[in-house]
């Protein structure tokens, strides 16, 4: 795309169109105390081939999942990627178009749309699949708005604190203006008590929203939870990790009423903030309540199979203020790949996924606890991930010694829980290796100075 400059003259031109005075005008909503106050400090300007160096040099120092033993987690995880996906992916029909407005002239992507949403159901056990949205934690959040709507209660909205406790602030941030209240009901052991949720579960609660396996990669009583919130009368929401889903029952088997997950391990690379694949399906009597794209397929007047865009009455393009949601697009190409990813693994090669990856973990944690530093912080099943509580509470400094060694080692989680500042969240994918095993174990047990 071709670099357009404004001239002084058409700033003036644009001010003056929209009554402001000056530039800084544009800024007065932001307090003096959070705007910058100096002028910025950037270098001299450089020649092409320097800015290219320095720019080089800049990237050099990012330490990433592809230069080093990654057992980071948390929400973003380091699968393996079949070649495939990337090739399929990055043709043009793909990688450059945008969503559909006109649908019946986008019947290869409409295609596409479909086949992700007819694997989503078929992974989760559920009625109807959108055709993604943005990340985890949108999903979460229109999930949540889906209960508001369909219960017409806003009393408030039940999650354990091992729900990802980003998706609870997003929850926080939507809720706030809507009088409903999020209750969160601790998780000391690791695992929500049933008993405990179930005293805060009532006639004005919308829907309660779980995570199974959870943030902390243990295994929650689903089943039981979902019973509690039925019985209230409100729905129960499932957040799920697709690739557990090969060994694990399915969120539609275990009774949830929506089921939503973060797809980037479905084929996608661990990017930095994104984008990424927010999965989201349900039970067909909540389908038009459900937010974003939802591809159908007909035959067109000749008999032949087709593709449109189905239920868009739904939409912010439609229905304006009236929508169920103001989400009327998605990641396109992100859903792509995850369709891709999820066709070349089938069944067995996704339970195959799952299972080096449960078995994986159960090594790593016994490894990691055979050194007297270290021990499993909760006694809960896990799937690939595990909290490993430090003894010597020096976690931070653990982790940063542990990265000189090229091992990123674990998320450290007094960012989001206080009372585990000596604990770190620990994940094991399918392509660790015993011997990358044995190194994290032998590192941490020296405290992050040797191999």
């Amino acid at each position: 795309m071709s670099y357009l400059f404004n001239t002084p003259e058409d700033l003036q031109q644009m001010l003056e169109a929209i009554g402001v005075g000056s530039i800084d005008d544009l800024f007065a909503c932001i307090p003096p105390s959070l705007r910058l106050d100096r002028p910025l400090q950037l270098p001299p300007a450089m020649g092409e081939l320097e800015l290219s160096r320095h720019m080089s040099a800049l990237a050099a120092s990012n330490r990433c999942a592809e230069d080093t033993i990654c057992f980071l987690g948390g929400g973003s995880y380091d699968h393996f990627i079949p070649a495939v996906v990337d090739a399929l992916a990055s043709r043009g029909e793909f990688y450059t178009s945008y969503t559909p407005y006109q649908p019946e002239v986008s019947q290869g992507n409409l295609q596409a749309m479909f086949e992700y949403q007819t694997m989503v159901c078929q992974l989760t056990g559920m009625d109807v699949s959108n055709a993604s949205l943005y990340d985890g934690g949108s999903a979460a959040v229109e999930a949540v708005l889906m209960c508001l709507s369909a219960t017409r209660r806003d009393g408030n909205v039940v999650v354990p604190a091992s729900v990802h406790p980003e998706y609870r602030q997003i929850l926080e941030t939507y809720l706030i203006n809507l009088g409903t209240q999020l209750v969160t009901v601790p998780t000391d052991d690791g695992v929500v008590d049933p008993d405990a949720l179930a005293a805060v579960v009532n006639d004005r609660t919308a829907c309660v929203l779980i995570q199974h396996p959870n943030f902390f990669g243990c295994l929650e009583q689903v089943e039981a939870v979902g019973r509690i919130a039925h019985d209230a009368g409100a729905l129960l929401v499932q957040a799920f990790d697709p690739i557990s889903l090969g060994l694990l029952k399915r969120p539609g088997d275990l009774g949830a009423d929506i089921a939503i997950a973060e797809g980037q391990s479905l084929g996608n690379p661990m990017i930095f903030g994104g984008p990424y694949l927010g999965i989201m399906a349900c039970r067909d009597q909540f389908v038009r309540r459900l937010p974003g794209r939802i591809a159908g397929q007909t035959t067109d007047r000749r008999g032949r199979r087709c593709w449109v865009l189905t239920l868009q009455t739904r939409e912010q393009h439609i229905r304006r203020d009236k929508a169920t949601s103001n989400i009327c697009t998605n990641q396109g190409l992100i859903a792509v790949r995850a369709a891709i990813y999820l066709s070349v693994l089938g069944p067995q090669g996704l339970r195959q996924t799952a299972e080096q990856c449960l078995q994986k973990a159960r090594y790593a944690m016994q490894q990691i606890a055979a050194s007297q530093r270290f021990e499993a912080a909760f006694a809960a099943p896990t799937f690939k991930e595990f909290v490993v509580r430090d003894t010597e509470d020096r976690v931070t400094q653990l982790l940063r010694d542990s990265c000189q060694h090229g091992i990123l080692a674990g998320v450290p989680l007094g960012r989001w829980y206080p009372q585990w500042q000596d604990a770190f969240l620990v994940t094991v994918t399918e392509k660790r290796t015993r011997s990358e095993i044995d190194a994290l174990a032998k590192v941490l047990a020296d405290g992050g100075r040797a191999v």
